[in-house]
């Protein structure tokens, strides 16, 4: 098995760190969330590309903190008194050989990329990436928001659904 790492940067983490404190609003679009903070700065989520090798691609989640956040976003009672938590999550992505996937209509030759996280991971995996695809904001008043890589390529996805932020975080092995 070939193996890549293709996780979060540095300024990634610290611009994520800022969402602890108090937000002003947010701003959620297919490929890029924008949470504005009380401070008027605002950290921008989205997603980085890139190509592990050929036709085989993986995406983590990529943040920036700018000092004018160009918008004022929708207020988000649950984080606007700051004291919020940050979880970071690890997944994977990869790639079956040839022809050790049969699906219809597709050719014996042919590739099966996957997406999930690290428990997910098929020991006939051939081409495999470890990622940054996720992370949950919690509030100090218990309530959540996950934002992670979405199924549709380079798109990110927001879920503040209590029961599927939950099972989000079961699933992922998470009891914090």
């Amino acid at each position: 098995m070939r193996e890549y790492r293709f996780q979060a940067t540095n300024e990634t983490m610290e611009a994520l760190r800022k969402l602890r404190g108090a937000w002003r609003g947010i701003s959620i679009a297919e490929h890029e969330v924008t949470v504005v903070l009380r401070d008027g700065q605002a950290v921008r989520v989205g997603l980085d590309a890139a190509e592990v090798e050929a036709l085989f691609d993986a995406y983590r989640i990529r943040a920036v903190l700018e000092p004018n956040a160009g918008v004022l976003g929708v207020p988000v009672e649950d984080f606007i008194d700051g004291n919020n938590d940050i979880v970071l999550f690890t997944g994977v992505t990869w790639s079956e050989p040839q022809g050790s996937v049969k699906v219809e209509g597709m050719s014996e030759d042919s590739a099966m990329h996957f997406s999930g996280h690290p428990g997910q991971l098929s020991e006939t995996a051939d081409v495999v990436c470890i990622t940054t695809d996720a992370f949950v904001v919690a509030s100090a008043a218990g309530r959540g928001m996950l934002i992670r890589t979405g199924l549709r390529p380079g798109s990110i996805e927001v879920e503040r659904n209590p029961e599927k932020v939950r099972a989000f975080l079961l699933e992922r092995g998470y009891e914090g």
